[in-house]
């Protein structure tokens, strides 16, 4: 089995480490033999979601290293491994906080922030709950670090300034709008769960895991995209956008150019990856295609280099 990918913690002072599985071999069977709950969850959730993965894909639960993806068999490029619907990402306009975000003029990080954490803090009623699930309550990068460890890890190091700058920064941007949201919000909200602490680390989670997905959406989680290398500079897969009526699509594609290379968001040689332009994203709330009315709805995953099975 070939590890493939997964989305590892990104430390901008060190630089990206190749993949070595902790797992044993026994353990590493017994994995797939027995399943994790929040696999098996995770599984059940893409189903009902419409995500469709190839067969020749296979998950891996390692305690120590997360969730990621092999290959059961010889995988070339050009392979569809995946086709997700974008009404499984989670996004700004797909969140049950979208009014609330929008009325309050929040876009880019400020507003996926708040819709990360908006569904996170519906715990199982979030319509995400399968794969948020998943994530890590945050990761390990420089933003969420404490000061006395950014003094310590970092002084001495271009880092230093830029990460403290960058936090004060971020910390004004969740005191003057998301703080008052909180208050403001016409339902109910829970405080905590739109603190500074989860603001910061909805942050990294978005800096670690997010990809750009269309015109319409902007950025936002792609579920089982974030499984894949995207962030290392050792890509795996790309996206296409496509429609279900792939005939009709090409029609449109012809006009409009709709199914061109999905842009994912590349911050590794960005500072912490939190910086405003290290993210390429749209602020238009038109509707995608002039010509459908909607956006494709479908992200297909593509291979883009060989992937050979086994150990």
């Amino acid at each position: 089995m070939l590890k493939i990918g997964g989305a590892a913690p990104l430390n901008p002072a060190l630089p990206p480490q190749p993949y070595r599985h902790s797992c044993s071999r026994r353990n590493y069977f017994s994995s797939n033999l027995m399943a994790s709950r929040r696999l098996r969850a995770f599984k059940r959730w893409m189903k009902s979601q419409g995500i469709q993965c190839s067969d020749t894909l296979d998950f891996i639960d390692c305690p120590q290293q997360g969730i990621s993806v092999g290959a059961l068999s010889d995988l070339h490029e050009g392979d569809v491994v995946a086709k997700i619907p974008k009404t499984a990402c989670l996004t700004i306009k797909t969140s049950g906080a979208r009014e609330m975000i929008e009325s309050a003029g929040l876009d880019g990080h400020l507003g996926v922030s708040v819709a990360l954490m908006y569904e996170k803090s519906l715990a199982q009623d979030s319509p995400w709950a399968g794969y948020l699930q998943l994530l890590p309550p945050q990761e390990c990068l420089p933003l969420v670090w404490t000061l006395g460890e950014v003094d310590s890890l970092l002084s001495g190091t271009e880092l230093h300034k830029a990460i403290k700058e960058d936090k004060t920064l971020m910390y004004e941007d969740w005191k003057e709008n998301i703080l008052p949201l909180v208050y403001s919000a016409p339902q109910s909200l829970n405080p905590s769960s739109f603190s500074v602490k989860e603001y910061f680390a909805a942050r990294s989670l978005i800096a670690s895991r997010s990809f750009q997905i269309d015109e319409y959406h902007g950025f936002g989680m792609v579920p089982l995209a974030d499984l894949f290398n995207h962030k290392t500079g050792a890509e795996d897969v790309h996206f296409t956008s496509v429609s279900p009526n792939q005939e009709y699509e090409d029609d449109v594609d012809s006009e409009n150019g709709d199914n061109n290379e999905l842009s994912k968001i590349s911050g590794h040689d960005k500072r912490d990856s939190t910086c405003e332009n290290s993210y390429i994203h749209s602020d238009s709330e038109s509707d995608y295609s002039s010509v459908t009315g909607e956006d494709p709805m479908m992200l297909q995953m593509i291979m883009v280099r060989e992937v050979k099975s086994g150990f």
